[in-house]
């Protein structure tokens, strides 16, 4: 199903509408339900399961990404501070043995003395992003599986929340989205200069040896 909306004539103009297309697929595709969330250039196409969420629960969905008052740097920057609890809530899980199994996030996390050096100040943002990435995925799948008040236990003694997990982990994979885009469209720019500096180094290439034959012939004409 492809999702599309409309901004009134007077907004559409203001809108980063890629922005709006990564924020959508983002907060979507963490909903229970949602097989696959893909930005397009015509919107967010969804595939879903309809026994476990229906068009409307996507239409709220919708509307909670074009809502988000804070821009993608701002949200980002306020989930990377919440990482070293994600990554002590993972440990947690290793102690306790009514979790079964051990979601991959928290085997991973219980094998370090220390918390990852991605998320050490100094190493960049997109590294940083992707060592938390994984830990908020499997946090959130866990957080569908395992018993409700065990998690309720959990996400309460670490002062966090279904909803805010989500939204964490929508925001990361947002963050994922915007840095490959970038990429994409630097790499293609980057490209397509080169190809046109490439282009005038030949065309002066063609006239310095069109201007250096018409010296020589000139040069060989009898006086």
């Amino acid at each position: 199903m492809l999702l599309t909306w409309q901004w009134p004539d007077a907004s559409a103009a203001e809108r980063d509408h890629a922005a709006d297309r990564r924020a959508i697929a983002a907060t979507i595709g963490v909903r229970p339900g949602v097989i696959a969330a893909e930005a397009t250039e015509d919107g967010v196409r969804v595939t879903f399961d309809p026994a476990q969420i229906g068009k409307p629960e996507l239409a709220a969905a919708l509307r909670i990404a074009l809502a988000q008052e804070n821009d993608l740097r701002t949200r980002m920057a306020e989930t990377l501070k919440r990482a070293p609890t994600y990554l002590n809530l993972a440990r947690t899980l290793t102690l306790d043995e009514r979790i079964s199994p051990l979601p991959e996030a928290a085997r991973a996390a219980a094998t370090r003395r220390t918390g990852p050096t991605a998320m050490v100040p100094g190493f960049s943002l997109v590294s940083r992003i992707q060592t938390l990435l994984p830990v908020l995925r499997s946090l959130s799948a866990w957080s569908r599986t395992a018993p409700p008040g065990v998690v309720d236990e959990h996400l309460t003694h670490a002062g966090l929340t279904r909803e805010l997990l989500d939204s964490d982990l929508a925001t990361t994979q947002e963050a994922i989205a915007y840095a490959r885009d970038y990429v994409t469209q630097t790499t293609g720019r980057l490209a397509r200069r080169a190809s046109a500096l490439a282009a005038q180094a030949t065309q002066a290439s063609r006239q310095y040896i069109e201007q250096r034959n018409q010296q020589r012939t000139q040069q060989d004409e009898p006086l």
